[in-house]
């Protein structure tokens, strides 16, 4: 089974046991006992959304070469990147 399908499983089964429990708050009313399940329950089932959403982070790509040949200096316009993230002379902030 893939770690989805288990997800998916779990998910299903917080599910039914969500369905009993509300039954069995119907037939006894607000027992101590009935709402410390209810509490479990509210606790699991947001572990369990954690736990799905650190699953489905995409998986990192594969590693990115970048050469280490001279670049085209021409795409870093007219000289104002040697400035970048201090300012360019003669500018004053607001």
């Amino acid at each position: 089974m893939t770690i989805h399908e288990e997800l998916h499983r779990t998910r299903s089964a917080l599910l039914a046991l969500e369905k009993s429990l509300m039954s069995l708050r119907n037939h006894l009313g607000e027992h101590l006992d009935v709402l410390r399940l209810l509490d479990d329950l509210e606790r699991c089932t947001s572990d369990l959304r954690r736990l799905e959403d650190q699953v489905h982070v995409p998986v990192r790509g594969e590693l990115m070469v970048i050469p280490d040949d001279d670049r085209d200096h021409g795409l870093w316009g007219a000289g104002d990147v040697d400035h970048e993230g201090v300012g360019a002379p003669g500018r004053r902030a607001p």
